[in-house]
């Protein structure tokens, strides 16, 4: 059907209508075209949170950011992580937007961020990123040791830094010490004055180095070990032994018998005129086997002659061994007090024969090795020994030793017994003539008997003891020090009198009692008896010094003698001692006056 709008403002009303159908139906395409996807509608609450492709739809108003990110963890499959300090409310509205920026745009109006590790989100405030920004900046930091090694101490440390940081970890060069080292073979060798460890990390783990070290490097224990070593030997021998001798048809004044004091008997040629008759001799010799000394009886007597030799040995030895140490846990610690004997031995091979010097250690030793428990118990690893030993003519070494090799747990303080030894040897020895010698009673005339016993003891003790105390340590150490002293003193005193020393030491107390009374003139005159005695007398020479108020060495010619002296002086503005103006640099005059001390009762030495 045809209509006709003949009247031109109908027409013209009728064509801006067509036009605006048409815009809408065109506009309303647009909206609904395949190439922008049409929003979904919001949830019953108004939010909504969506993850696909990576994209994320989320339609969000004040939603706490601790929920919002707990959509975007389960709906997106992530594993985030919110530090307790991320707080805030999320209101947005964002369309197939990427994960990342997402995350991002929500978290920045709440001042956070997140930082990616692994298959891990960690979102943290933004005071807490440049935290953890600052922390993970590579330090330098240098960690002085007491007690353990610079290279023990690396061993400990590269498990804790881990493989990023284990080659920045530079120690201290071994150091220059000990009794193998001298000043000449210090190459490759470090002076430095105290092992170090200096390690470039993130400061998180220096301050873990810095824990694990200051649980390691500890000051050590120490034990005091004593170990009694007691040997007896003892030797009982018993001997008896008859000679007689029996002449028939002579006398013993024919045959020339001699005597040695009535001790044994020699028998001189037989006369040729009693050759034709009956002689005949019984003579046996048992005394022989006695060793000298004891009791002899002799009898002489016409025709007999009988000796009698008796002896009894008894030796009886002791030797104790009391050593004692002092060494820190786990160290070994040794102690040897006897002596060294040098002996050659040869080796020869196909071209040449070489000789070394080797040595034979006897006397006293003791080596262990201390560890000391938490429990009140102490390892120990022991070698006691206590020999003695010779070179024979030969050259060839002998030893007779006493000596334990163990490993034994004691209690702190306690003494244990971890060796010992008895042993006994009986010998009884006859020397008799067959058949006669097993006689009763006057078969003593014909035999020779020896009975040897021979004892020995052995007993080695060991006490442990855990140093607590140290003050208590070092004034017993003080006292055996003391007595040491004394002992060194009473053996000078027990010199005679004429000697040197005590002479010295005469003089000196003299001019000690002199000076305290005032008379220098004396002291003067007694010191110096004492220095001719004894010229490196160090109290007689302090003495001089202080009476005449110069040192015996300031007339020294040599022209360097107060070289050194001179430049420091100069520098700090003091004259030297030798210009006997003496300052506070004065080395060897402390307390000196510009005049020597007069002879007056009231000056005193050392003013």
């Amino acid at each position: 059907m045809r209509v006709r709008y003949r009247h031109p403002t109908i027409r013209r009303a009728t064509v801006a209508f067509a036009a605006i159908s048409l815009f809408g139906l065109a506009a309303s395409r647009a909206q609904t075209s395949p190439d922008k996807p049409e929003p979904k509608p919001p949830l019953a609450n108004g939010n909504e949170v969506a993850v696909q492709d990576d994209t994320v739809d989320l339609h969000v108003v004040n939603m706490p950011l601790a929920e919002v990110l707990r959509m975007l963890s389960l709906r997106g499959k992530r594993n985030i992580v919110a530090s307790p300090g991320v707080t805030g409310t999320v209101t947005a509205d964002l369309y197939h937007v990427a994960f990342n920026d997402a995350l991002s745009a929500i978290l920045i109006p709440n001042g956070a961020g997140y930082r990616v590790q692994g298959d891990f989100i960690y979102v943290y405030t933004q005071d807490e990123l440049a935290a953890k920004a600052k922390n993970e900046v590579p330090e330098t930091r240098v960690f002085t040791l007491n007690y353990i090694s610079a290279e023990d101490a690396k061993q400990y440390i590269e498990p804790v830094v881990g493989d990023k940081y284990k080659k920045s970890i530079s120690t201290s060069p071994a150091p220059s010490t000990g009794l193998e080292s001298t000043a000449t073979d210090a190459g490759g060798l470090s002076h430095a004055a105290q092992d170090f460890v200096i390690i470039t990390a993130p400061r998180p783990v220096l301050d873990r180095v810095g824990k694990l070290l200051a649980q390691l490097d500890v000051r050590p224990k120490q034990v005091l070990v004593e170990a009694t070593i007691l040997r007896a030997d003892l030797d009982d021998s018993n001997s008896l032994g008859v000679d007689f001798t029996v002449v028939g048809g002579v006398d013993l004044q024919n045959l020339n018998a001699t005597s040695n004091a009535v001790k044994d008997l020699s028998l001189g040629q037989l006369p040729s005129d009693r050759l034709q008759k009956l002689n005949a001799i019984g003579q046996t010799d048992f005394t022989g086997g006695v060793p000298d000394g004891g009791l002899t009886v002799g009898i002489i007597k016409d025709r007999v002659a009988m000796f009698i030799r008796a002896l009894e040995e008894v030796t009886d030895t002791s030797v104790i061994a009391n050593p004692k140490v002092l060494t820190l846990n786990r160290q070994k610690g040794q102690v040897i007090v006897g002596r060294r004997d040098g002996y050659i031995t040869t080796t020869i091979t196909e071209t040449q024969a070489m000789q070394t010097v080797q040595f034979l250690e006897t006397g006293t030793q003791l080596v262990f090795r201390p560890f000391i428990g938490d429990d009140g118990f102490i390892r120990v690893e022991l070698y006691p020994k206590d020999s003695v030993g010779f070179i024979s003519a030969q050259g060839l070494p002998s030893e007779q030793t006493t000596e334990v090799t163990t490993n034994v747990i004691i209690r702190d303080g306690e003494t244990i017994l971890i060796g010992g030894l008895f042993r006994e040897v009986t010998t009884d020895r006859r020397s008799q003539v067959p058949g006669f010698g097993g006689l009763p009673i006057i078969g003593n005339l014909f035999r020779s008997r020896g009975d040897t016993t021979t004892r020995e003891e052995v007993i080695i003790l060991l006490t442990i003891k855990v140093v607590k105390d140290h003050d208590g340590y070092a004034k017993a150490s003080k006292d055996a020090m003391d007595y040491a002293r004394r002992v060194r003193v009473g053996i000078r005193h027990g010199l005679m009198w004429t000697g040197r020393e005590r002479l010295a030491q005469f003089n000196y107390g003299h001019a000690i009692k002199a000076a305290e009374a005032g008379h220098h003139a004396i002291a003067r005159w007694y010191n110096y008896l004492a220095l001719q005695n004894l010229p490196r007398y160090e109290p007689a020479l302090e003495l001089q010094r202080r009476l005449t108020n110069k040192s015996q060495w300031d007339d020294e010619g040599a022209p360097t003698r107060w070289f050194i002296y001179d430049l420091i002086a100069k520098d700090r503005g003091y004259q030297t001692p030798r210009y006997n103006n003496p300052g506070p640099l004065s080395p060897h005059v402390p307390n000196a006056s510009p005049e020597p001390p007069g002879d007056d009762a009231t000056d005193k030495p050392g003013h």
